[in-house]
């Protein structure tokens, strides 16, 4: 019950594009980084995930699979929109601004560009008074809230 796809870390997925996977990270089995190139010389810095959650070919240049057991993923459709210390996050953004508004995360480079994906959690919450700058800069995210996680049970 597990699938294992190469994506090519970008920078510059859209809301639509990341949606397609981004669960798949926030409950990934193992990612694992590599580094490929091809015979034109083309460098390019990938992670190799494999989930138990569904994710979706959305961009054939960047989402290739490796392997699925033909048995279900799990399908999940919940998010948060709300900033809020101890939520699950990833999200692309810059080293800084994960530093800033994140703790106990993982970073994962991008091929090129100083967007990388960031996957842990949120540090700070969002209030009237202040605006973590992942949000204030419209970043790239997908966040669950920790009952949110436990409701899923996995």
């Amino acid at each position: 019950m597990a699938k294992v796809y190469q994506l090519v870390t970008l920078g510059s997925y859209t809301q639509a594009q990341f949606d397609e996977f981004a669960h798949s990270l926030l409950f990934a089995d193992s990612i694992v980084p590599v580094f490929t190139q091809t015979e034109s010389g083309t460098n390019n810095k990938n992670i190799v995930v494999t989930s138990s959650v569904e994710s979706t070919n959305f961009l054939a240049s960047a989402y290739e699979l490796l392997a699925d057991d033909s048995q279900s993923e799990t399908a999940i459709d919940i998010a948060t929109g709300k900033f809020v210390d101890g939520n699950l996050i990833a999200v692309l953004c810059t080293t800084a601004e994960a530093q800033e508004d994140m703790r106990n995360f993982v970073t994962y480079f991008a091929t090129s560009g100083d967007i990388h994906l960031h996957i842990g959690l949120c540090n700070t919450t969002q209030s009237q008074d202040y605006t973590p700058g992942i949000v204030a800069n419209n970043r790239v995210i997908k966040m669950m809230t920790p009952s949110q996680v436990q409701s899923l049970g996995l």
